[in-house]
């Protein structure tokens, strides 16, 4: 028999935030900066994973210091921009009042994020962010900082996220997952065996919570 969930853990982008449209903006900036011919929607596949590794599936490992700066000073610029997905306060308002642990583990920078939690207002037990790390996502690293910090187990946890490498890090880390999947979110490998429960909204969270 499963544990029983004590602490549900977030990704961000997409996940809890609208962020994809800023993203787009500061990707094609920082390209056409950099006379970069490398549209956004392949660096969109790889989204969650940490930025280095991005660039290297991607062939830019050698403008890895240019775009860095670029790309998230621009995304910095336009955090205000930035809208949380709907029912995002509430369910973490939920959780609080279910007695639920929560984080937030995600591979943006922690100058970005934190500017952006702030402003939406979420608040949660912990955070890690993609420069906390020497190893990000799908690596388990950022879970065990979470249980370091709050005390719970990957047993105990679910994580909430839409990428398949969400999928990837939750599975490695011993968590149970769930995937925010709207209008059927991004497509998963033909030959995943293992089966991958989604939501069409955030509130359907509290579903898998009892």
């Amino acid at each position: 028999m499963s544990d029983p969930i004590r602490h549900i853990s977030f990704d961000l982008d997409g996940t809890l935030i609208n962020s994809f449209a800023i993203m787009q903006e500061a990707w094609e900036a920082a390209t056409e900066k950099l006379r970069i011919n490398c549209g956004f929607a392949e660096y969109r596949r790889y989204v969650g994973l940490p930025f280095p590794r991005i660039l290297e599936l991607l062939g830019l490992s050698n403008f890895e210091m240019e775009l860095n700066e670029l790309y998230f000073a621009h995304t910095r610029r336009l955090y205000d921009r930035i809208d949380q997905i709907d029912g995002a306060s509430g369910l973490l308002d939920w959780c609080r009042e279910q007695g639920f642990g929560t984080s937030i583990i995600t591979s943006k920078p922690r100058a970005n994020s934190e500017l952006i939690i702030e402003r939406i207002g979420f608040s949660v037990d912990a955070l890690v962010c993609g420069d906390d790390l020497t190893r990000g996502k799908p690596d388990p690293m950022a879970a065990r900082i979470v249980c370091e910090q709050t005390g719970a187990t990957p047993a105990e946890m679910l994580y909430v996220g839409d990428m398949i490498f969400d999928f990837q890090f939750a599975l490695n880390a011993g968590m149970r997952f769930v995937m925010l999947a709207p209008d059927g979110g991004a497509p998963l490998p033909r030959n995943l065996l293992n089966h991958v429960d989604r939501i069409g909204t955030l509130a359907a969270v509290r579903d898998h919570v009892g």
